[in-house]
Order: C-alpha cells, then sequence, then structure tokens
C-alpha cells in the first residue's frame, strides 16, 4: 500500500490532550495524578513512533541534465511520435507557426524574445536543474533564466485565488511506492499557469484561455536516471498528452552556466517583425521580401 506524506497525525495535538488528561487527573485525585515527566514521555513515544512509520526522503542531489533525444516535446520528436493532439483550431494555429518559422520568423516561441519558458516546458530541461527536498517544498532550479519551481509538499489545499505564474502554483505529494522505507516517487499537479506559452521551440501552442493543469510524476530509474511522467491538460488538446521526460545525474565536476537572456538573445520584435542582431548591433531581415527599417527616399 502507498505511503503518503500528507494527512498524517499531529503529535501537538495528541500532547495537548494527554496533558489535558493530566491536569484532570490531578484536580480530582491527588493519588491518581501521573509521575512527573510521565505525560511528555507518552507524547515523545508517540511522536516517535509516528517518526519511524513515516518514510525517509530520498538522496536527489546533484545535477540533472537532460537525457539525449529531440528537444520536441516528446522526447522521440515529432516525425517518431506523430503531430500533437492538437484540436483542429489549435492545429491550424501550429501549422501556421511552422509556415512563418520555416519562412526565418520565430513566430510562436515566447522564450525568443526573453520570456520564461513557463510550465511545463521548463522540465524539459534544456539547461540542466538541480532538485533540493525538505520536508515541506521541494524546490526546482532550472539553469534556464534562474528559474525556481515551490513543490508544496505540506499538506495545504489549493488557495481560493492563485496569483497566476509561468511556472504557475504546485502541490505535491510523496509516495513509498515499494514499502521500503524511504519515498521514491513525487506526484506533483500544477494550476494558475500564466502565458503566453509553447511546448516547445517548435510553437505547438496552448489554449489561450490558460487553463492548463500539468500533473508529474519523478522518479528514479536508477540511481543516476530519473524519469517525469508528465501529462498536460488543456483546452488546446483533443486530450490529455503524456510525455515521458528522462534526466541523467552528474554528481562529480558540476559547473552551473548563468544564463541571462538578454545578453545573448539575438531576436528582435518591432511591431509585427522580427529582425536578426547582428554582432555589430545591425540589425538583419528575417524572410525574404521584409521591409526595411527606414522607408526609402527619393532623389
Amino acid at each position: 500500500m502507498t505511503k503518503s506524506k500528507r494527512f498524517q497525525p499531529r503529535p501537538l495535538l495528541l500532547t495537548t490532550l494527554l496533558l489535558a488528561m493530566g491536569f484532570i487527573s490531578a484536580c480530582s485525585s491527588e493519588e491518581s495524578q501521573p509521575a512527573v515527566g510521565s505525560v511528555q514521555n507518552m507524547a515523545n513515544m508517540e511522536s516517535n513512533a509516528i517518526s519511524e512509520n513515516t518514510p525517509a526522503y530520498p538522496d536527489w542531489s546533484g545535477q540533472w541534465q537532460r537525457a539525449e533525444g529531440s528537444l520536441n516535446w516528446p522526447s522521440e520528436g515529432y516525425e517518431q511520435a506523430g503531430p500533437p493532439p492538437l484540436t483542429d483550431e489549435y492545429m491550424a494555429i501550429w501549422q501556421e507557426y511552422t509556415a512563418l518559422q520555416e519562412a526565418g520568423i520565430p513566430a510562436g516561441d515566447p522564450p525568443s524574445t526573453c520570456l520564461p519558458q513557463g510550465m511545463p516546458r521548463i522540465m524539459k530541461m534544456t539547461y540542466p536543474m538541480e532538485i533540493i527536498v525538505t520536508p515541506e517544498i521541494t524546490y526546482i532550479y532550472a539553469e534556464w533564466n534562474s528559474q525556481f519551481r515551490r513543490v508544496y509538499t505540506d499538506g495545504r489545499d489549493w488557495p481560493g485565488y492563485i496569483l497566476p505564474a509561468f511556472n504557475g502554483y504546485s502541490i505535491g505529494e510523496w509516495h513509498d511506492e515499494d514499502n521500503d522505507g524511504t519515498y521514491d516517487m513525487l506526484a506533483i499537479e500544477t494550476r494558475a499557469i500564466k502565458g503566453p506559452r509553447s511546448y516547445d521551440s517548435r510553437a505547438v501552442p496552448f489554449h489561450a484561455n490558460n487553463q492548463t493543469v500539468v500533473l508529474e510524476e519523478l522518479r528514479l530509474a536508477d540511481e543516476m536516471t530519473m524519469q517525469n511522467t508528465i501529462t498536460t491538460i488543456d483546452d488546446a488538446l483533443t486530450g490529455p498528452w503524456t510525455v515521458n521526460q528522462v534526466y541523467e545525474r552528474e554528481l562529480e565536476n558540476i559547473v552551473w552556466a548563468e544564463y541571462t537572456c538578454a545578453e545573448n538573445n539575438r531576436h528582435l520584435k518591432l511591431g509585427d517583425e522580427w529582425y536578426f542582431i547582428n554582432d555589430d548591433g545591425t540589425l538583419s531581415p528575417t524572410r525574404e521580401g521584409q521591409a526595411g527599417l527606414v522607408p526609402a527616399t527619393e532623389n
């Protein structure tokens, strides 16, 4: 049976009840008063029993890098996996973006203008990540744009209002799937994800209503390999879309690079037109027949 961290008995409540019982007993009969420290000892024993029955947290330290494979959202690439399961309306939008990209225009790819990649694209891990596990929150640090995700595992419910963010709001739950006394799977649900976003640089779109829900299951395949089963629920899809992302662990000679999008970004959008920034700061057109930046003048 799966063990979960959420909904555990609270030692503080037990201690309060035991202290109250001791106080009542002392008031009713001096002979029945418990020995000094016995109430606290009982509470400590109960707390220790709860602790012993709670699985330990896993060691997911180190640097996790994207395993080899396509940078398309499905790791095997669209050529092998087939096209994304988009509705007719959003398939037409994707095809339009594809035609524009083939013409040299980075349409439908918000990070090309330095917007955050957002969820679930951040979990593609084009650049490495670090996972920091604490009892209340698991932090996922992505080198790309120095993005942080906070996955709350303290048993909280969804707030009445969530301020939308590119990475959304995530609640997680630990599971001990093999009952060996150590948590081995983190299930995550993410809501309130802000747009505009795309799944990848191929500009596969999300619905404009930003009602996306993302479900994840992170677990180790072995000590050096992690698998993230990601299911996206979005109104631009014909149904839930599940892909597997695989990460490989680095424990030695770890290097974290600073990624600042504006420092290296060569794309510039003026109105509806895209240009490429050259080394000397001049702009080059990105498509044939593109309008000039300065209108031609007659002599």
